[in-house]
């Protein structure tokens, strides 16, 4: 017998020290955190507990700014637009969602977080990013 149909995988995450910072900040304060590596000096956003980089300890968790410039961005038809943002005070790119049309977005475009109104500990407290007026490469 052949049937087809949707699978259910109920799932718990555990994000962790630093991952839940991460969150919490978000949620609470509408910051967005990254970790300083303590070898290379690298920051990465989100922040991490250890650098992707070198490998090191990234105990320091530091402010990065909500702006910063798009690096990347495809659309999904059906799903909407999505890029790769690298924050002002990070050394890496944050994958998102970008609010607006494909016909916004340009590599090196200045962009601004859009924080949810209602925010509840998840990556998705960050609504999306837009472009920043005048903000065009």
């Amino acid at each position: 017998m052949n049937r087809s149909g949707p699978i259910r995988i109920p799932f718990r995450y555990a994000a962790g020290e630093t991952g839940s910072r991460f969150l919490v900040a978000l949620r609470d304060d509408q910051r967005i955190l990254g970790s300083r590596c303590t070898t290379c000096e690298r920051v990465q956003c989100p922040a991490s507990s250890f650098c992707p980089h070198c490998g090191g300890a990234t105990p320091e968790t530091v402010d990065v700014q909500p702006e910063g410039n798009l690096v990347s961005w495809t659309e999904i038809p059906g799903r909407g637009v999505y890029g790769l943002v690298r924050l002002e005070g990070a050394d890496t790119a944050l994958l998102h969602r970008l609010l607006g049309p494909s016909t916004t977005w340009a590599i090196g475009l200045r962009v601004r977080a859009r924080f949810a109104e209602e925010r509840t500990g998840s990556v998705c407290d960050i609504e999306g990013f837009e472009a920043m007026e005048g903000g065009r490469p």
